[in-house]
């Protein structure tokens, strides 16, 4: 009796799985998605340069004339000090940020990342440790909170073809993040 119940909520938890992008694992929550993006000409056009490391990506980035308009979201300033504590450099795109949007609701809103193939090239691992990063950041920002705290961020990840690029947009807790990397690995 217990053994075919045990078979039921698996099975189900499977059917869930599958047709879901909301994946249920242990006790997270994330929910994704991944869509295949062109940056360069905007890249061309705003920075004139091409990119070759790990970069932070404004929130306004399709819709800013000029570099000076670029917005990042407030928790880059803390966030960056995690990544170099981890001897991660991560520059934000158009040089040092001026413009910061603060938000006011519960959840956790991560500025942009852009990772470009020669940096995942150089270190396999990185990946591995940006998303460690990542969920540090975020669970050190919900632990004592009352309720449920998701994060947000975005990650731009270039292909092996020119100016190519899967956009993966993230919404879920500190453990989910986690997987994120099986998943990029997988596409």
């Amino acid at each position: 009796m217990r053994f075919s119940i045990l078979l039921n909520i698996i099975a189900v938890m499977i059917i869930f799985e599958y047709f879901t992008n909301t994946k249920p694992i242990y006790n997270t929550f994330m929910d994704y998605t991944v869509e295949e993006v062109e940056l360069d000409e905007n890249l061309k056009k705003l920075l004139r340069q091409k990119l070759y490391h790990l970069s932070f990506i404004p929130e306004n980035f399709n819709t800013a004339t000029t570099a000076s308009e670029f917005i990042f979201t407030e928790s880059l300033i803390e966030l960056n000090k995690y990544f170099k504590a981890g001897n991660i450099k991560i520059e934000p795109l158009g040089g040092e940020p001026e413009l910061f949007r603060s938000r006011k609701n519960a959840d956790i809103y991560l500025p942009s990342i852009l990772l470009a193939t020669s940096t995942l090239l150089e270190n396999p691992n990185i990946l591995s440790v940006i998303l460690n990063i990542l969920s540090s950041f975020i669970y050190d920002n919900v632990k004592g909170k009352i309720g449920k705290k998701t994060a947000k961020i975005e990650l731009y990840i270039e292909k092996e073809e020119n100016g190519k690029f899967l956009k993966i947009e993230y919404n879920g807790d500190a453990e989910g993040i986690k997987e994120l990397e099986k998943i990029i690995k997988s596409l």
